[in-house]
Protein backbone atom coordinates (compact mmCIF):
# COMPACT_ATOMS: atom_id res chain seq x y z
CA UNK A 1 0.00 0.00 0.00
CA UNK A 2 2.82 2.58 0.72
CA UNK A 3 4.46 1.66 -2.45
CA UNK A 4 0.78 2.59 -4.23
CA UNK A 5 0.88 5.97 -2.69
CA UNK A 6 4.76 6.63 -3.17
CA UNK A 7 4.08 5.66 -6.95
CA UNK A 8 0.61 7.84 -7.00
CA UNK A 9 2.47 11.06 -5.49
CA UNK A 10 5.84 9.92 -7.77
CA UNK A 11 3.34 10.40 -10.96
CA UNK A 12 2.00 13.15 -9.92
CA UNK A 13 5.05 15.52 -8.98
CA UNK A 14 6.93 13.99 -12.02
CA UNK A 15 4.47 16.01 -14.39
CA UNK A 16 4.77 19.17 -12.07
CA UNK A 17 1.10 18.48 -10.77
CA UNK A 18 2.02 18.07 -7.37
CA UNK A 19 5.89 19.38 -6.84
CA UNK A 20 6.01 22.23 -9.78
CA UNK A 21 9.10 23.84 -10.00
CA UNK A 22 8.51 27.44 -10.88
CA UNK A 23 12.30 27.44 -11.85
CA UNK A 24 12.02 24.94 -13.82
CA UNK A 25 14.53 22.43 -12.12
CA UNK A 26 18.22 21.46 -12.32
CA UNK A 27 19.47 22.00 -15.88
CA UNK A 28 16.23 23.80 -17.56
CA UNK A 29 14.07 27.18 -18.45
CA UNK A 30 11.55 28.17 -15.93
CA UNK A 31 8.04 25.72 -16.68
CA UNK A 32 10.03 23.44 -19.07
CA UNK A 33 10.02 19.62 -18.41
CA UNK A 34 13.45 18.32 -17.47
CA UNK A 35 12.50 14.86 -18.91
CA UNK A 36 10.72 16.34 -22.03
CA UNK A 37 13.00 14.58 -24.26
CA UNK A 38 12.89 11.38 -22.51
CA UNK A 39 9.02 11.25 -22.58
CA UNK A 40 8.96 12.24 -26.38
CA UNK A 41 11.54 9.38 -27.00
CA UNK A 42 10.81 6.57 -24.97
CA UNK A 43 7.17 7.36 -24.22
CA UNK A 44 5.65 9.01 -26.89
CA UNK A 45 2.54 6.78 -26.93
CA UNK A 46 1.64 7.14 -23.10
CA UNK A 47 -0.49 9.57 -22.56
CA UNK A 48 0.80 12.30 -20.37
CA UNK A 49 0.52 11.69 -16.15
CA UNK A 50 0.31 8.58 -14.65
CA UNK A 51 1.26 6.98 -18.28
CA UNK A 52 3.84 8.87 -19.09
CA UNK A 53 5.27 8.68 -15.33
CA UNK A 54 5.52 4.62 -15.27
CA UNK A 55 6.89 4.80 -18.31
CA UNK A 56 9.95 6.69 -17.81
CA UNK A 57 10.95 4.50 -14.70
CA UNK A 58 10.88 1.64 -16.87
CA UNK A 59 13.30 3.68 -18.66
CA UNK A 60 15.51 4.48 -15.86
CA UNK A 61 18.99 3.56 -17.06
CA UNK A 62 18.31 5.20 -20.17
CA UNK A 63 17.47 8.73 -19.35
CA UNK A 64 19.66 11.72 -19.06
CA UNK A 65 21.29 12.83 -15.78
CA UNK A 66 19.22 16.10 -15.87
CA UNK A 67 16.13 13.86 -16.06
CA UNK A 68 16.88 11.62 -13.22
CA UNK A 69 18.22 14.16 -11.05
CA UNK A 70 14.66 15.18 -11.44
CA UNK A 71 12.96 12.25 -10.74
CA UNK A 72 15.55 11.98 -7.12
CA UNK A 73 14.66 15.54 -6.57
CA UNK A 74 11.14 14.96 -6.30
CA UNK A 75 11.09 11.51 -4.87
CA UNK A 76 12.60 13.06 -2.17
CA UNK A 77 10.33 16.13 -2.02
CA UNK A 78 7.75 13.77 -1.51
CA UNK A 79 9.34 11.52 0.98
CA UNK A 80 9.66 14.83 3.25
CA UNK A 81 5.97 15.66 2.98
CA UNK A 82 4.82 12.05 3.35
CA UNK A 83 6.92 12.63 6.85
CA UNK A 84 6.02 15.96 7.76
CA UNK A 85 1.98 15.75 6.62
CA UNK A 86 0.77 12.36 8.03
CA UNK A 87 -0.79 12.93 10.83
CA UNK A 88 -2.33 15.98 8.91
CA UNK A 89 -3.39 13.86 6.01
CA UNK A 90 -5.12 11.61 8.50
CA UNK A 91 -6.58 13.68 10.65
CA UNK A 92 -8.38 16.37 7.31
CA UNK A 93 -7.74 14.34 3.97
CA UNK A 94 -8.37 10.96 5.30
CA UNK A 95 -11.13 9.88 2.88
CA UNK A 96 -9.93 12.09 0.29
CA UNK A 97 -8.75 9.93 -3.34
CA UNK A 98 -5.15 10.62 -3.77
CA UNK A 99 -4.38 12.36 -6.34
CA UNK A 100 -5.21 15.81 -7.39
CA UNK A 101 -8.22 16.38 -4.50
CA UNK A 102 -6.28 15.06 -2.07
CA UNK A 103 -3.65 17.58 -2.70
CA UNK A 104 -6.63 19.88 -3.37
CA UNK A 105 -8.04 19.05 0.36
CA UNK A 106 -4.65 19.55 2.02
CA UNK A 107 -4.22 23.09 0.58
CA UNK A 108 -8.21 23.93 1.77
CA UNK A 109 -6.77 22.80 5.29
CA UNK A 110 -3.35 24.31 5.18
CA UNK A 111 -4.42 27.03 7.82
CA UNK A 112 -4.83 23.86 10.24
CA UNK A 113 -2.12 21.94 9.28
CA UNK A 114 0.78 21.60 11.58
CA UNK A 115 4.15 23.83 10.64
CA UNK A 116 6.16 21.15 9.68
CA UNK A 117 3.30 20.41 7.03
CA UNK A 118 2.66 23.49 6.00
CA UNK A 119 6.68 24.17 5.06
CA UNK A 120 6.77 21.03 3.09
CA UNK A 121 3.23 21.40 1.11
CA UNK A 122 4.07 21.59 -2.16
CA UNK A 123 3.49 25.29 -3.96
CA UNK A 124 0.40 24.77 -6.21
CA UNK A 125 1.17 24.48 -10.08
CA UNK A 126 1.51 27.27 -12.05
CA UNK A 127 -2.47 28.97 -13.59
CA UNK A 128 -3.78 27.16 -10.07
CA UNK A 129 -4.61 23.92 -11.99
CA UNK A 130 -3.05 20.75 -12.78
CA UNK A 131 -0.75 20.77 -16.31
CA UNK A 132 -2.38 17.93 -18.77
Amino acid sequence: MKKLILYSALALSLTGTTFAQPSGGPGGPPGEDPCKTERQTYCKDSRHGHESDRCLREYMSKLSETCKNHINEMMSRFEKFRSACAADEEKYCKNVERGHAHMKCMRENESKLSAACKAALPSPPPGGGPRM
